[in-house]
């Protein structure tokens, strides 16, 4: 059977999203690649991942806490990365953060 319709706006929104975060990541507009843009950007993100970085550490911690011989120590640099950024921008992280969280 073939996908429903919200399903095929949803992957195409998630397309663009994904474009979008990567113009902006890398400063690209119609001029050209703007560094300062791409860094103010970087900051903006950055700074809204750090503010959902408690959520993931207690998230993280339970997963944690379920293994055995888990250190408990978080590197919160990794939290900065392009990756997580980008999860945050798609709203990925957040759904994680529910889903753990329900859990």
């Amino acid at each position: 059977m073939g996908r429903s319709l919200s399903d095929i706006l949803s992957g195409e929104q998630g397309d663009w999203k994904a474009e979008q975060f990567e113009r902006l990541w890398y400063g690209r507009s119609a001029k050209g690649e703007n560094p300062v843009k791409a860094s103010k950007f970087r900051q903006y993100i950055r700074e809204h991942v750090r503010q959902k970085i408690p959520d993931v550490k207690s998230v993280s911690r339970r997963r944690d806490q379920r293994k055995e011989g888990s250190s408990g120590h978080m590197d919160e640099s990794r939290y900065f990365s392009k990756e997580y950024c980008r999860k945050y921008w798609m709203g990925e992280l957040q759904e994680e953060i529910r889903e753990a969280e329900a859990y």
